[in-house]
């Protein structure tokens, strides 16, 4: 089960640091991260899933981790604005507030509990 309809390829860095490309020719490919975990909730294979999609099914056991010493390409986030001289303030605010929320393991509700984010 691939991340993106048209994604047939895993990509994947060993803890040496050698890359590793993998053919997946499963019958299920979805670009709905949710429809892929379901999928392996129901035993239907397995899945390059993003830890934020994955933790709490790792957590209560539906889902094992294998390879777990082999990482995925990194993934980006960005904020996308006509100029840099011309951000307005409000949106710099908001840029402002939601780079916490994006740190650490920003996907686990229960990492700061006490934490006014």
């Amino acid at each position: 089960m691939g991340l993106r309809s048209s994604d047939a390829v895993w990509q994947l860095r060993s803890p040496e640091g050698k890359n590793h490309v993998i053919l997946a020719n499963g019958r299920l490919r979805s670009n709905n991260l949710s429809t892929v975990l379901s999928a392996v909730h129901l035993s239907q294979g397995i899945a390059i899933l993003p830890l934020y999609v994955a933790s709490a099914s790792l957590k209560d056991g539906r889902v094992v981790s294998i390879l777990e010493d082999y990482a995925l390409p990194q993934q980006e986030l960005h904020a996308v604005f006509p100029s840099p001289k011309l951000v307005p303030e409000k949106v710099g605010a908001f840029i402002r507030f939601l780079l916490p929320r994006f740190e650490g393991e920003w996907w686990d509700a229960n990492r700061n509990k006490s934490s006014p984010h």
